[in-house]
């Protein structure tokens, strides 16, 4: 079941601004980058904390300098299968122990669990969107609200839906 239609997502709101990512190693870079301008949230979607985008040490910091730096920080992560990411000590895992009134991590419902698509949305302006979790092609935009807006719709009602992942609970101790 899609609740998202991405289909003409690339072609909606204020596409001036867009830049095209074609390998991980923009995205991850784009990805810093968005991070190192939060000043409210930072809602993440993804299948499984995708270690070679969100797995570094710049990435980490810079979620860590906004939440002590913002006491209404707030970091909402939904993600498919932690298990990867706890076998292989992920840094956001690590993370989450540090900041536990900051940052959540919850397990995604299951009726969005077959969607394809994977973003970080900074600030309800600001993302970098993988239409195709499984391909490297993404685009970054830091100037369309319509945009942003339909990515908050799909995050909300799907965080508000989700639970607790059953492991992050000790993230918590």
């Amino acid at each position: 079941m899609s609740l998202f239609d991405i289909t003409n997502f690339e072609r909606q709101g204020n596409t001036v601004n867009d830049i095209h990512l074609d390998n991980i190693d923009d995205i991850r870079k784009f990805v810093i980058q968005l991070s190192a301008t939060a000043l409210r949230t930072v809602k993440i979607f993804t299948p499984n904390l995708e270690r070679e985008i969100y797995d570094n040490e710049y990435f980490r910091n810079n979620l860590l300098k906004f939440a002590r730096g913002n006491r209404h920080a707030q970091i909402q992560i939904l993600v498919n299968d932690l298990s990867s990411a706890i076998h292989n000590g992920h840094q956001l895992i690590r993370l989450a122990q540090q900041l536990p009134s900051a940052m959540q991590i919850k397990t995604t419902p299951e009726d969005y669990q077959d969607t394809s698509m994977a973003f970080i949305l900074v600030d309800q302006s600001g993302f970098v969107f993988k239409p195709d979790r499984n391909v490297q092609n993404a685009i970054y935009n830091t100037d369309c609200k319509h945009r942003a807006n339909k990515l908050l719709e799909f995050f909300t009602p799907a965080w508000e839906q989700a639970e607790q992942d059953p492991h992050s609970r000790q993230f918590r101790i």
